[in-house]
């Protein structure tokens, strides 16, 4: 059986002067959409981990977390 992925999500941060930091789900449907969202989102929603959610060869679930770091380089 050959891996597959199931969903993406973004998990995004905003920090709030009452509740403190909330976190938020976002599904993301295509790498474009992935790659749009993480190009042009600013404050007050950071985005925080991408989540790769599937089944590896043998049907086991598997979720992968890729934690979010953003530079920007005003050089270029």
């Amino acid at each position: 059986m050959k891996a597959k992925m199931q969903n993406c999500n973004l998990v995004l941060r905003r920090l709030t002067t009452d509740a403190g930091i909330i976190e938020t789900n976002l599904p993301i449907e295509t790498l474009e959409e992935l790659f749009d969202y993480c190009v042009t989102k600013t404050e007050p929603h950071l985005i925080e981990r991408i989540l790769l959610a599937g089944q590896d060869g043998g049907g086991r679930p598997r979720l992968l977390t890729f934690v979010f770091q953003s530079v920007a380089d005003h050089e270029h």
